[in-house]
């Protein structure tokens, strides 16, 4: 998703180039300046989405390859147990430890589920319970998340909005560019020089108007020496 709104954004800026340098020559022109106020708007909020993308943070496998810590467990203990239904810690009771096989009975309070887990996988209940302050934490960055989240929402609604409007100054633009074009043009000749007048009294000829202030070529009337030239000797 990243590689397609940064591709959109590279777009948006051509365009705004485009428009700016049109505005260079027609500073005046109220649809070139809404349409590179809209541009200016959508570019910001591309790069604000591309700011806020989420980043997948890599899996650590630290915690998985680290070494147990040694601890010492008796029948009584609380601890943090895993349930196997889920992965997740609750807290448990320790009802029984089997030290040969490396294992213990336990039973998750407030449940009443009793397992059998490996000791290794057993943690302290001071470490597995978050504390309030851990929870407050957890809390106001799911707050943030949610904000982050309504905001970027916000922002693409009104991403979209701007499309609309400028898919309605396309045409606009369009028309601008064809104007120029016709300005430019302005002053050639749009018709053959060697059309038929378009009066009886008009002449064909090359155009020579405007090149080194020359009329146009004069026609010559060789009707009468047409006649000689058929009649016998």
């Amino acid at each position: 998703m990243s590689d397609d709104m940064g591709k959109q954004l590279a777009s948006y800026k051509a365009q705004l180039e485009q428009v700016e340098a049109a505005l260079s020559t027609d500073p005046e022109n109220e649809d070139l300046l809404k349409l590179q106020k809209d541009l200016q708007e959508v570019i910001e909020l591309t790069k604000d989405l591309l700011s806020n993308q989420p980043v997948v943070a890599p899996t650590s496998s630290d915690n998985s390859d680290a070494a147990p810590q040694s601890q010492s467990w008796k029948a009584g203990d609380n601890c943090m147990a895993v349930w196997n239904v889920d992965g997740q810690l609750y807290k448990a009771e320790i009802e029984e430890v089997d030290e040969e096989n490396a294992t213990a009975a336990i039973t998750f309070m407030g449940y009443g589920n009793a397992e059998v887990v490996p000791l290794h996988s057993l943690k302290p209940a001071e470490q597995g319970a978050p504390s309030e302050e851990s929870k407050s934490r957890r809390e106001q960055i799911a707050e943030q998340r949610e904000y982050k989240k309504k905001k970027a929402l916000k922002k693409a609604q009104r991403m979209k909005e701007l499309e609309q409007e400028r898919e309605v100054q396309k045409s606009k633009w369009q028309q601008f560019n064809n104007k120029a074009y016709s300005k430019n043009k302005k002053g050639q000749v749009k018709r053959s020089i060697f059309a038929s007048p378009e009066s009886v009294d008009g002449k064909v000829g090359v155009g020579t108007c405007g090149i080194a202030d020359k009329p146009m070529t004069q026609y010559q009337d060789t009707s009468k020496y047409n006649v000689r030239h058929l009649m016998p000797q």
